[in-house]
């Protein structure tokens, strides 16, 4: 405070936001009275703090000097939530929110109160919003995550807290809800990969002889070995019709069958995966203008100067949470359009 004139409206209001930053409200409203005088934005700040002591009343009375605009209509949300009408105070929001897309606290506020009333829906649209800004507003993004592992979502939840640890790494409560929610995920995953497993198991020894193919599918199929979906889950189109008298007729009668189950020829023939460590070095030197991105994703991958995508592939989500305009939405596509051609976002494990 030495270096600060307090003569001087500005100082005013700077001590104004240090002494509301420490909860010291009386002295945090005197200076921005004193600085409201001709200092225009100290008077959103003093209604910021009358709100913050609870003194509504002294607050509804500074809001009325405040311009018209998002600051207004936000104010006006905090204060109509502060006296419980949560309705009009979602609307206020909503309206500082049209007049400034960017204004993270509205969004932010919208979100928290639709979660509170069980929209998780539009909740996490608005918490998104916040996720996408930049920098993002962390408080959002926890919420945000903490949304998704309510509703099962332990990835998009890990990925949330990931996001919050890329900008604070010592955020304690990220970093014991990234912990939480991958316990959640690995027994999840555990039990859901059994039952995936006994009900594939079950699929593999289902006799051919169960489903509609004409006799003469059928003989072809016996005389080819195949006896259960498992051995057509092994063998490819090409394979089929190079065994004598199997025609186009027959393969289209089994592949057919197999798509009214959701299985294909070949799906599980051994060595066929490509293991996405192992990506198509072809594919790595590609531009990245083969990911067919968003205008927003292809400015951030400018940005850095990334153009191949072997070098989007060195970056770790950590560093695109961090990239200059980039957020949630950003990473997201990015991982989804790699992953297509076999390419994962690297995630390194983060020290709980």
């Amino acid at each position: 405070e030495e270096l600060i004139d307090p003569k001087e409206a500005a100082g005013q209001a700077l001590l104004g936001l240090i002494n509301a930053e420490l909860g010291e409200y009386g002295d945090a409203k005197a200076n921005f009275q004193t600085a409201a005088k001709s200092v225009a934005e100290a008077k959103g700040e003093l209604v910021r703090v009358l709100l913050d002591a609870g003194e509504d009343d002294a607050a509804e009375k500074a809001l009325a000097n405040v311009a018209e605009g998002a600051e207004r209509d936000f104010l006006n949300g905090r204060l109509l939530e502060a006296r419980s009408q949560i309705e009009a105070a979602i609307k206020a929001y909503e309206a500082a929110l049209e007049a400034d897309p960017q204004n993270v606290e509205a969004a932010f506020k919208i979100g928290v109160l639709l979660d509170r009333i069980g929209d998780d829906d539009l909740a996490a649209e608005h918490y998104l919003v916040c996720a996408d800004a930049t920098p993002p507003y962390l408080p959002a993004v926890t919420n945000l995550g903490i949304l998704y592992e309510e509703r099962g979502e332990s990835n998009a939840a890990l990925d949330c807290f990931r996001q919050v640890l890329a900008y604070n790494p010592r955020d304690r409560r990220a970093l014991t809800l990234l912990r939480d929610a991958k316990a959640s995920r690995t027994m999840y995953y555990d039990e859901r990969e059994e039952r995936e497993r006994e009900r594939m198991e079950k699929i593999m020894r289902t006799s051919v002889n169960d489903f509609e193919l004409s006799v003469r599918s059928r003989n072809c199929l016996a005389k080819m070995n195949i006896f259960t979906l498992g051995d057509l889950l092994r063998i490819t189109e090409q394979e089929m019709l190079s065994y004598k008298n199997f025609g186009e007729t027959s393969l289209k009668e089994v592949k057919e069958m197999l798509a009214a189950r959701n299985l294909r020829l070949g799906m599980f023939r051994e060595g066929d995966e490509r293991s996405i460590s192992k990506a198509d070095q072809k594919i790595l030197g590609e531009s990245v203008e083969k990911l067919e991105l968003a205008n927003k994703s292809a400015q951030v991958l400018e940005n850095l100067g990334v153009s191949r995508i072997g070098d989007l592939a060195q970056y770790t989500d950590l560093d695109l949470y961090r990239a200059p305009g980039s957020g949630q939405s950003v990473v997201q596509e990015l991982a989804t359009a790699l992953g297509a051609y076999g390419v994962a976002v690297r995630k390194p494990e983060i020290k709980l």
